[in-house]
């Protein structure tokens, strides 16, 4: 088939572009608006995970030289409140411009918690989360291309 040319021309080229552009600008509000929802699901999840305190053992904690009982949880539970110092800690935050966002702690035994150290087995709280939402995250990123394909906003 050398030599054969297929030659078009699209009629009205600039309407064109500025439709192309207009869509993908409301594809891209559209993701920025799924990422926000499945953001705020999975910090939701991760709060309510630890503030959902489950069976464990009673340990015995000292704080200022207090002596206090609390229920630690099962390893591969999520942890149980206690101080309320990781819920009042895990934030969340987007970047760029909005297409990537993160959820998480800065305090160090929230990795400890997650992930489990030589001492003690992992009780995760935010891979758990995830877990546990993920089908519906992946329904919201569906949903919102979706809508950018029928028109909707």
């Amino acid at each position: 088939m050398s030599g054969f040319k297929l030659v078009g021309k699209i009629k009205n080229g600039l309407a064109f572009e500025k439709k192309l552009a207009n869509f993908q600008k409301s594809v891209l509000a559209g993701q920025v608006k799924a990422m926000q929802q499945a953001v705020f699901l999975i910090h939701e999840t991760a709060v309510k995970s630890i503030q959902d305190n489950s069976s464990g053992t009673p340990q015995v904690r000292y704080t200022n030289g207090r002596k206090r009982v609390v229920l630690a949880s099962k390893p591969g539970s999520p942890p149980n409140t206690d101080t309320g110092r990781l819920v009042q800690s895990i934030k969340f935050d987007f970047k760029n411009n909005g297409l990537t966002g993160r959820v998480g702690t800065n305090l160090r035994y929230g990795a400890h918690l997650e992930f489990g150290t030589k001492d003690m087995k992992k009780r995760p709280w935010l891979s758990a989360a995830i877990k546990e939402v993920s089908k519906t995250i992946g329904k919201i990123f569906k949903d919102a291309l979706k809508d950018n394909v029928r028109g909707k906003k």
